[in-house]
């Protein structure tokens, strides 16, 4: 489905959690509100080690490649995160995932935007991909600051979380909720809003939504919008049922 620029973007809320059927870059100056906190793993090019590629859902999918393989001009991190920055508040934290070959790319875009590096932490898949020059379990994620420092939650919590693989996913590059509801306990307080702009399978979403967070995501792709839609259903029935049977 191609969205139309002057098309209204598909809205679906449950619970605390909204998300946007569009482009972010066009969405994220409208948001009724700027965020407390950013969880996001931006989509972006993966590399094989040879001459394959796999390529991320989202904004960066493989028909916004040309011929030789080159990223188009579509939204770069340059331009990623001006608008990300604009879209949280002036005292705001952020996690940015990304893989070893992008992290200082993102690193030197959010920098630039205005975005202040308090550390960079890794999650440890356990699993690793196969590679000719070492095998990688590691993903990586900048953590990041604007306006005023806040200590985290837990500061006993370490760089490394080892955390495997979500078994049962239906998106290709999904993050197991487990990582990102880290971040959003140790960053933010209940009632606070997340921000994804790639939301992807949700695991944001699904995260905040656990941890008594409000959130709102951004998803390009209507296949991954459907189903993200889908989880995000299930998963507030669960939280209604189990919250029932506490009253009871």
């Amino acid at each position: 489905m191609q969205e139309s620029h002057n098309r209204m973007p598909e809205i679906f809320t449950i619970g605390n959690c909204t998300l946007y059927l569009g482009d972010a870059m066009e969405i994220l100056p409208s948001l009724p509100e700027k965020a407390d906190l950013l969880v996001t793993d931006p989509p972006y090019k993966l590399t094989s080690g040879g001459r394959n590629a796999q390529v991320m859902a989202g904004i960066f999918s493989s028909d916004r490649y040309d011929n030789s393989g080159n990223l188009m001009t579509v939204v770069p991190w340059k331009e990623m995160a001006p608008p990300i920055f604009a879209a949280c508040k002036l005292d705001a934290d952020a996690y940015v995932m990304a893989n070893d070959k992008n992290i200082f790319k993102a690193h030197d875009a959010f920098l630039d935007a205005g975005w202040k590096l308090h550390n960079l932490l890794c999650w440890d898949k356990i699993s690793p991909t196969r590679n000719r020059w070492y095998m990688k379990e590691l993903e990586y994620c900048l953590y990041l600051w604007k306006g005023r420092a806040k200590t985290i939650r837990n500061p006993g919590s370490k760089q490394r979380h080892a955390v495997p693989r979500p078994k049962e996913r239906f998106h290709d590059t999904e993050k197991p909720v487990e990582v990102m509801g880290r971040y959003i306990l140790n960053s933010s307080d209940e009632g606070d809003l997340v921000l994804d702009p790639f939301a992807g399978s949700a695991s944001t979403l699904v995260a905040a939504m656990r941890s008594g967070r409000r959130a709102v995501g951004v998803e390009l792709d209507q296949r991954w919008f459907d189903m993200a839609c889908e989880r995000l259903h299930r998963e507030w029935n669960v939280l209604k049922s189990e919250a029932q049977i506490v009253i009871a």
